[in-house]
């Protein structure tokens, strides 16, 4: 099993620079009333006010910091890959890369602490550790994920699915068809036979995925499922397009988008 926070890596690298704000959806405007009075409370009201934002993510809650003039909000991740592209979005932010299960804080010294669907992934211990961190007459504003919830269902579900491709050796057998069909000679019965072979040892793989697509549609496990059927199909029908090194990265790099996805 990989380390936690490489998992995260994988998901911040392949996510757009404004994801912080999409994933709001329809609750954005809600959201962002609520931080906007939370802000005014503690950064606009009182200049000198020290605030953390708890597993800050690409920096959804800087950009409504940066609106209020005054105090100052330092932003924590686990993921290096997530301080990046907050950065980039939000240059010159104070960014630290934390545990939030060990923030590197000393108790009672911050006026204002903030999580926007982030700290629970650390665990309730995690939500205990950042109330910890908070003065007297400060303030803990959190915005979490509900258990039971769409989106905790959602998560248990595409888990659920990943352990599905993971346990029929979808890309393992996709990486072994593309091997046996770079070596193919025609005019060679073994080969020809390791082909088929592999043929068939795919099928079954992709007849899963089928038909969990079917089952889920195509946004199954954030549209990883649809991607895997379709590249391993395009790149199948144009094998002579492509280098077996560079399908096999794929076949790679796929893996660890879906073993990174689980680990979350």
């Amino acid at each position: 099993m990989g380390h936690p926070a490489q998992a995260w890596d994988t998901y911040w690298r392949g996510t757009r620079e404004s994801a912080a704000h999409d994933k709001g959806g329809a609750l954005e405007p809600v959201l962002r009333a609520h931080w906007d009075s939370v802000f005014a409370d503690t950064l606009t009201a009182r200049p000198d006010a020290l605030a953390l934002d708890i597993a800050c993510g690409n920096g959804a809650l800087a950009d409504h910091a940066r609106r209020h003039q005054g105090g100052r909000l330092i932003c924590a991740d686990y993921s290096l890959g997530a301080l990046r592209n907050l950065l980039q979005r939000e240059p010159g932010t104070p960014a630290v890369a934390a545990d939030a299960l060990h923030p590197p804080f000393a108790a009672r010294s911050l006026d204002l602490v903030v999580s926007q669907f982030g700290v629970e992934y650390a665990g309730r211990e995690a939500i205990l550790a950042a109330a910890e961190l908070v003065a007297p007459g400060g303030t803990l504003a959190l915005v979490l994920h509900l258990r039971e919830g769409a989106i905790h269902e959602e998560c248990a579900r595409n888990a659920a699915l990943i352990r599905d491709i993971e346990d029929c050796d979808l890309l393992a057998r996709a990486a072994a068809a593309f091997r046996a069909g770079f070596a193919l000679d025609p005019d060679n019965p073994t080969t020809v036979e390791a082909f088929r072979q592999a043929e068939r040892a795919l099928a079954p793989a992709l007849k899963t995925v089928e038909d969990m697509l079917g089952r889920h549609g195509r946004d199954a496990i954030a549209g990883l499922a649809d991607q895997l059927y379709g590249d391993i199909a395009h790149m199948y029908r144009r094998m002579g397009a492509y280098e077996l090194a560079d399908i096999l990265d794929w076949c790679d790099g796929m893996q660890g988008q879906l073993t990174a996805y689980r680990e979350r």
